[in-house]
């Protein structure tokens, strides 16, 4: 798993493309820290929140079974959630485990 930092960069690159609909995306939650408001910017970007998350680079055997997970991943914020003409993607690297 990557570390918090990493989660914390990641976050905050997200959130500098799509700071004005980060508020219509995320509920009302209140956070302790900005590190732990971040956290959960990261983690609703995993879970498909902001788009449809994938992972670019998982590999998996003939039957379908998780060979390695991912470290590079793909979010794709639909044209209507967007500021282009075209849906976008959000890509990131992990690179901390």
């Amino acid at each position: 798993m990557n570390s918090d930092l990493q989660k914390i960069e990641i976050a905050k690159r997200f959130e500098q493309l799509y700071a004005p609909l980060l508020a219509i995306w995320s509920p009302d939650e209140e956070y302790e820290t900005e590190d732990e408001r971040y956290i959960g910017i990261y983690e609703n970007l995993m879970v498909g929140v902001y788009g449809d998350c994938y992972g670019v680079n998982a590999e998996f055997d003939e039957d379908g079974e998780l060979v390695s997970e991912a470290t590079e991943y793909e979010v794709e914020v639909a044209q209507l959630e967007s500021y282009g003409d075209e849906s976008e993607k959000f890509c990131f690297e992990i690179t901390d485990f």
